[in-house]
């Protein structure tokens, strides 16, 4: 098992609350095998617990920067992050989170003539025996349903939405590539090979209900294929006598 992936386990297995891999680690635990390499560790919890997961890391020095919005809004700010000390702030639910611990391979820098909790960052390339950044994505749970934040009517059942590998949970593989499938991500000059590399490896070693929930929450979203999402599909082999 990958070393970021054993470190994180270890971080969060007396937490309390939820938690899983998600990103391209999530994709390589459920294939059984590196696929790619990769640019962070991601993982998830659930936004009813956000107040206790970043209280859990502050808790444990890990220091928390905040940014507004999403990747796909609010250009003019997306890269400027605020340091999160109060985490039980309302205001804080439609942040995105990284957990950046000092000395690592992302520098969190203090921007000149501004708020002093306020950052840019300074990426100075991720190195995957170092565990010292943690990206955290926040979805819903509502009973028994996994709820996608951004698309409400999206859900998949908690036992299909949250897959294991040696105890580690991880976020289940059409989840995952379902978020790649979004604008930004797909169009996207760095993310975009990498949406199509996971594509064309995943898409195979799912299973034909995988496939088809997949299929179905894109053409949900999306209302059908979109270019980037058919140029991804091109490649598949998909194994003989699959659905699809």
């Amino acid at each position: 098992m990958n070393k970021l992936i054993k470190q994180a386990r270890d971080l969060f297995k007396d937490a309390g609350f939820d938690h899983a891999i998600c990103g391209g680690y999530a994709l390589d635990l459920f294939a059984g095998r590196q696929l790619r390499k990769h640019g962070d560790l991601d993982l998830c919890f659930y936004q009813q617990d956000m107040p206790q997961v970043l209280q859990y890391l502050l808790d444990r020095n890990w220091p928390i920067y905040g940014r507004e919005g999403g990747w796909d809004e609010l250009r003019a700010k997306q890269f400027i992050f605020y340091n999160i000390t109060n985490a039980s702030d309302p205001e804080l639910k439609d942040f995105g989170f990284w957990a950046v611990k000092p000395g690592g391979w992302m520098e969190m820098i203090p921007l000149p003539r501004a708020s002093a909790h306020t950052f840019l960052y300074k990426n100075h390339g991720f190195k995957d025996d170092e565990f010292t950044f943690i990206e955290l994505a926040f979805n819903c749970k509502e009973d028994d349903e996994y709820v996608l934040l951004a698309n409400p009517r999206i859900t998949r059942h908690i036992s299909k939405a949250i897959l294991y590998a040696d105890g580690v949970p991880y976020l289940a593989p059409e989840i995952t590539l379902f978020f790649k499938t979004d604008e930004w991500s797909a169009t996207n000059a760095y993310l975009r090979p990498k949406m199509i590399t996971d594509f064309q490896a995943v898409m195979p070693l799912m299973n034909d209900e995988q496939r088809a929930w997949l299929m179905t929450a894109i053409n949900h979203a999306y209302g059908g294929h979109t270019p980037w999402l058919d140029e991804a599909l091109m490649g598949v082999a998909y194994p003989e006598g699959c659905v699809v």
